[in-house]
């Protein structure tokens, strides 16, 4: 299996820089100026007021987020926005802004996807490949359940919805620390579980929803050095991380790597969290 996905990965590797080679012809067309992105982290969205925290917030609370951020000028742009804009020169609105949502809960069919349709809002959906494949063995619930590949397809066709990988069993605290390299892991066992997880989550969403993510979400938002290079060998064009930040995108592609994000928690008035957010900029 090692053998395997070191020949995968130097295949990959060598995808890669290849393409970058031409890349810079196409980026040197992108505008010159710097662009600031704010990103939003949401979770789970339920009506339930004792499973809301710092992760789960009211389908209201979303909706105010989203009039706040109209009423103020913003526009809501997609991953493949930002691509647009860094390799084929098309313009990014004036003042935007990003939504997404990790996890791919189910309440996002029930709460979110509404929400986004009725204000006209646009969002990034990040799913777990192992979640996704488990789903609908049982009645689904808003408060715990999780979307399967069907209505991930059924979301991605709404024109609101882009579907991203958020990987597919690294998802866990358990072992291993997300995405994270374990402690006295060889580099050699660490590229092989990285990879192989990529690939799983890539392979899945291919397969049961005909979709190639660009954009890979990191669980829980852990980092390591290692990972990097492994993500763009995956033909992953952007990846979002959790620091908290606002991001200053260039027509270099390595802005697009490691987006920082604002969690939504509960508990705070849109007024708040968006005061917080966008004194960033």
């Amino acid at each position: 299996m090692k053998k395997c996905l070191c020949i995968v990965i130097s295949v990959l590797l060598f995808i890669t820089a290849a393409a970058s080679c031409g890349q810079s012809a196409e980026t040197a067309s992108a505008d010159a100026k710097s662009v600031m992105l704010p990103v939003i982290m949401y979770h789970s969205v339920v009506k339930d007021s004792s499973l809301w925290n710092d992760y789960v917030i009211s389908p209201e609370v979303l909706r105010r987020d989203i009039e706040y951020l109209k009423e103020n000028g913003y526009e809501f742009v997609l991953t493949s926005d930002l691509t647009d804009w860094v390799y084929r020169g098309k313009p990014l609105p004036e003042k935007c802004v990003m939504l997404t949502f990790d996890d791919g809960c189910y309440n996002f069919m029930t709460y979110v996807e509404p929400v986004l349709r009725e204000t006209g809002a646009r969002a990034v959906l990040s799913v777990v490949g192992s979640w996704a494949e488990k789903a609908g063995s049982e009645p689904q619930s808003a408060a715990y359940s999780y979307l399967t590949y069907e209505q991930i397809v059924q979301l991605s066709k709404c024109g609101s919805v882009e579907i991203a990988s958020h990987g597919y069993d690294m998802h866990t605290l358990d072992g291993r620390r997300g995405a994270l390299k374990k402690e006295g892991e060889s580099d050699l066992d660490y590229q092989s579980a990285f990879i192989s997880d990529l690939l799983l989550s890539i392979d899945g969403l291919e397969k049961n929803c005909g979709i190639t993510p660009q954009c890979y979400a990191y669980p829980f938002g852990f980092v390591c050095e290692e990972s990097l290079g492994y993500v763009k060998a995956c033909r992953f064009q952007v990846s979002l991380g959790c620091e908290e930040k606002v991001n200053i995108l260039t027509a270099d592609p390595e802005s697009l790597y490691c987006l920082g994000r604002f969690n939504r928690p509960s508990g705070i008035s849109t007024e708040e969290f968006m005061e917080n957010v966008l004194r960033c900029e």
